[in-house]
């Protein structure tokens, strides 16, 4: 399945598609966090109110507490921003997974983004779903948030290491060919003379 989408992917490993991309999922960051901070404006709060996506990990009773916190106008906010937040994985899925198709690197390299996409839409149904039946608890779906966060931010960050790692590997390799280019041209000067 992983080579299947390397192979889907391969086409759009360029620096103008992931320029593009990375554009995308920065306004698509940008939309989700608007709802949140428009609220916090409007509620003449200093800062913006902690939500679940914030949170890295946090209890059934802590979770609701959060949405209880929030208020009315704030879940409709978070609503807004968990509507966002739908587009954003698939965005940085893209942004992290074609880099490294972009560099020649193996197709087990877009795992870590495969995972933290789907962690991070299984935490989004979950918490659409508390948000849609609060003040009705669920705590099993809340649970499920949580540790899907947890394990969304783990392989975001390891998805990141490995566009960075991957990044100096090929930055490594370019300018060893361009010493070994300008050793051939010398060593065919010195020929070239003799």
């Amino acid at each position: 399945m992983i080579e299947q989408i390397c192979r889907t992917l391969k086409p759009l490993a360029n620096i103008y598609t992931i320029l593009f991309i990375w554009l995308l999922a920065i306004t698509n960051f940008y939309l989700c966090i608007k709802p949140m901070k428009d609220y916090a404006v409007i509620a003449g709060l200093k800062t913006t109110p902690v939500v679940l996506d914030a949170l890295n990990y946090y209890t059934s009773d802590e979770g609701y507490q959060t949405l209880t916190v929030l208020g009315v106008d704030g879940r409709n906010a978070y609503r807004l921003t968990n509507y966002y937040d739908f587009v954003l994985p698939f965005f940085l899925f893209l942004s992290l997974s074609l880099p490294n198709i972009a560099l020649d690197e193996s197709c087990h390299c877009v795992i870590a983004p495969f995972i933290y996409m789907i962690s991070d839409y299984i935490e989004n149904l979950a918490e659409k779903y508390v948000l849609e039946i609060y003040p009705e608890r669920n705590d099993l779906m809340m649970t499920l948030a949580s540790y899907t966060g947890l394990i969304k931010i783990s392989f975001f960050y390891i998805s990141v290491l490995i566009v960075i790692i991957n990044l100096i590997k090929w930055i490594i390799k370019q300018s060893k060919k361009t010493k070994l280019n300008t050793i051939m041209k010398k060593f065919a000067s010195v020929y070239n003379t003799i």
